[in-house]
């Protein structure tokens, strides 16, 4: 099914009970859900969108902000009927879940995060150079030093066509979409509203993230009312290097 509102696309896969919203990293696209689908087939409705500027969803121009996210993540969930559900995310996803539930907590039934934070380091050239970068010179100059970035030397090792995939992604999406989710991790700090999100939360972390690394988890976790952190082994992108053990969790936490 794809979603029916016009800028923002979706798809869903149907099952039993409470729906589970599946929010993407940036420079992503709902693709980077494909290793852990197979896990969650059947178990409950699944919702995974792409976000604005990413995937087949509308390209705008300017600077986005996490507000804007979270307006067009309740806006699809609006679109799918859903009164509520369960949210999980990865990196700039996780950072939406958070705002999401700490602003629609009534809705927001449990939330996983992954390799994310209230406010992201800027990278050495900081986060307008970065968008710079794209802007000026497009996404395949950003490719490889991504792939470096979010996979584990492990996983890269093994060829894993995941790497390619999300690879191609990225280079293939607007640097105009990109520039302005770059701004995003640039300007959000949600340090503030934690404190709000009332929703039992499990937050998954890479052993080998450089870009969140475990203790910065255990520090996000401790300052959220109601969670718990756990460590995989594995870099930014635990969904993709160790689907079947993130499902495990993901499963076990949305059951209790």
């Amino acid at each position: 099914m794809t979603d029916p509102t016009p800028h923002l696309h979706s798809e869903t896969t149907p099952g039993p009970g409470r729906a589970l919203v599946l929010v993407h990293p940036i420079g992503a696209s709902l693709r980077f859900w494909d290793p852990l689908l197979p896990h969650l087939q059947g178990r409950m409705p699944v919702l995974r969108c792409d976000l604005r500027g990413h995937g087949a969803s509308a390209v705008t121009p300017g600077d986005y902000d996490i507000d804007l996210l979270a307006d067009d993540l309740l806006a699809v969930a609006d679109a799918h009927g859903l009164a509520s559900f369960d949210l999980c995310g990865v990196s700039l996803g996780g950072m939406v879940a958070l705002a999401v539930a700490a602003r629609a907590g009534e809705r927001v039934n449990r939330v996983v995060v992954s390799s994310s934070a209230p406010r992201v380091a800027p990278p050495p050239n900081g986060w307008d150079g970065r968008r710079q970068a794209a802007l000026q010179s497009g996404m395949a100059p950003l490719a490889g030093p991504m792939v470096e970035r979010m996979f584990s030397a492990a996983f890269r090792e093994r060829s894993d066509p995941m790497v390619a995939t999300l690879r191609e992604v990225f280079e293939t999406m607007s640097p105009v979409g990109y520039a302005g989710a770059v701004a995003v991790l640039r300007d959000a700090d949600l340090t503030d509203r934690l404190a709000h999100v009332r929703a039992p939360t499990m937050v998954v972390a890479g052993q080998d993230d450089p870009l969140c690394p475990p203790e910065k988890q255990h520090a996000l976790a401790d300052a959220l009312p109601s969670a718990q952190a756990v460590l995989l082994d594995c870099g930014h992108f635990p969904p993709v290097e160790r689907p079947a053990e993130f499902a495990r969790l993901l499963l076990a936490h949305l059951a209790r």
